[in-house]
Formats: structure tokens, sequence, C-alpha cells
């Protein structure tokens, strides 16, 4: 009997997701991490949180959204500035800070608004969500405008 809980309980949990991926910006004590959680395997949706992260001064969750399927994660994130950053994930834009962690903001999401640096993206791939890096950007010739 016990067996065949354990057998059951394996499967009911297969199709939950439960994972974070994180982008690292002056090595892992500053960093940016969204994670995904679907609470039941019969859900499409999940939950989708922030964790902003400056250790020791500073860490905190922010909750972002649900998304639906759960596999549908893609959130592009934008240096703007000194510890100010945009994360803009389908229709949806928010202003996350890592100076002392407390600052969310959803903002209007224009897309020919000005959102900063490309840094990368937190992206689905086998499965599993994943930070990409943005390609590097070639500098700017002299004089340039």
């Amino acid at each position: 009997m016990r067996k065949t809980l354990i057998v059951l309980m394996a499967v009911f949990l297969a199709g939950c997701v439960d994972d974070s991926a994180s982008y690292y910006i002056d090595g892992r004590d500053h960093s940016l991490t969204l994670r995904r959680q679907q609470s039941y395997f019969w859900k499409s949706e999940a939950a989708v949180t922030l964790v902003a992260s400056r250790l020791p001064e500073c860490q905190r969750l922010h909750r972002l959204t649900t998304v639906q399927p759960a596999t549908d994660v893609k959130a592009e994130l934008f240096a703007a500035a000194d510890g100010t950053w945009n994360l803009r994930l389908g229709d949806q834009l928010w202003q996350v800070e890592t100076n002392t962690c407390n600052s969310l903001t959803e903002l209007q999401n224009d897309p020919k608004a000005d959102l900063g640096q490309p840094v990368g993206s937190f992206v689905v791939n086998g499965g599993k969500l994943e930070f990409e890096a943005a390609p590097e950007q070639p500098a700017a010739p002299a004089g340039a405008q």
C-alpha cells in the first residue's frame, strides 16, 4: 500500500513546475532571480515571482503575475540605471531596484519606450527556466549620435 501511494504521489507531482533562473549582477550576492511555480499538475498556469537580492544589505520577493500556460514564460531584462532594472513579461512591465530591494513599480508597457541596455531574457528551454544573456552590443563609432 505504501509503495502504491509513493508511486501515485510521484505521478501527480511529475507534472508540476517549480524552477528559477538568475541573472548575476556582481557575483552571487547581487542578483535578480525569476521563479515560476505551478501549484497543481492539473492547472496550466504558473505564478511568476522575482527575487531582488544584494546581500547582505537586502533581499526581497516580489509577486509579479501568473502566466498560462506555465511553459509560456519569456521575460526581457534591461539595465535602466545604477541599481535599477526593467523587466518586461508579455504585455506587462515592471521596474525593480537592487539598492534597497524594496521598490517594484508596474509601468505602462510602451513598446517605443527606452527601457535601457538589454541584459538578457528569462526563457523556458527544454522545459527548464534559464537566463540567456543578450548579445554584446557593438560600440558606437566616435562622433555618432
